[in-house]
């Protein structure tokens, strides 16, 4: 049996990114509370959206793109059609990046080992030298992706797509589950969703995650978790699934009978 069976677990993702690690979740026997701690808001300066995107639409495309999440991939085929990027190199996060992609006629590369911005330079450090590579993120992206692409040799170009925001408000079930010492565990999939936790809580929120298991996606995610108080007890190696997994093996075995 999962270590996992029976236990109540907080999915911090944003409320449109929730179902994926629910499902992994429930797959192991526990059951995830809603509590978004971001939000997804349009950028600011549309108009340098629209400008950046226009050279796709016109049919000069770049030799990469690179997707970190769904979301991304969502927001960036609300602008372009997916046959503007035929002969596009397309590199994403992980697999469920990688289904978006699929879901519009397109293949797409994913790392087969690792997480965030590190396994993407990985990837694409030995391909990318001499070519352009476009970058639609969050405003305030994670430096290391755009940094290791550009040692590598590549011209990059980084747009913001959307800007990710604490959540305006917890969520009152969850939060009240939380404070009633009613939650077992918590995932964090970002250190923007660590940061909107910490936000949310305020001086609460170092004392709330301690009563639980907390396991991050990705040493960035954690060290952002750190830096905002909250202490970490488990870092996965990997997507969602590997998330769930690093959860499941932070719980102590149960004691024999």
């Amino acid at each position: 049996m999962s270590a996992l069976a029976g236990k109540r677990a907080l999915v911090t993702r944003a409320a449109e990114d929730q179902d994926e690690l629910a499902a992994i979740l429930r797959g192991r026997g526990a059951e995830p509370v809603a509590l978004p701690c971001i939000e997804f808001a349009e950028p600011l300066d549309l108009a340098a959206l629209d400008g950046a995107l226009r050279p796709i639409r016109s049919g000069s495309p770049p030799d990469f793109l690179v997707l970190a999440s769904p979301h991304a991939a969502d927001r960036f085929f609300a602008h372009v059609e997916p046959s503007h990027l035929r002969g596009v190199h397309i590199a994403v996060a992980g697999p469920g990046t990688a289904r978006r992609i699929a879901e519009r006629g397109l293949q797409a590369t994913a790392p087969a080992h690792g997480a965030g911005a590190e396994a993407l330079v990985e990837l694409l450090a030995p391909r990318v030298r001499g070519k352009n590579v476009l970058l639609p993120r969050a405003e305030g992206g994670n430096p290391v992706l755009v940094e290791g692409l550009e040692r590598a040799g590549a011209r990059v170009t980084a747009i913001t797509l959307y800007r990710t925001v604490p959540a305006a408000r917890a969520d009152p079930q969850g939060a009240a589950l939380l404070r009633a010492g009613q939650i077992d565990a918590i995932a964090f999939a970002s250190g923007t969703a660590a940061r909107g936790f910490a936000a949310l809580f305020g001086d609460e929120a170092p004392l709330l995650a301690a009563r639980t298991i907390v396991a991050c996606m990705g040493k960035t995610c954690a060290a952002d978790a750190q830096g905002a108080g909250l202490r970490v007890d488990a870092v996965a190696d990997g997507g969602l699934p590997e998330l769930v997994r690093a959860l499941e093996a932070a719980f102590p075995p149960e004691p024999s009978r």
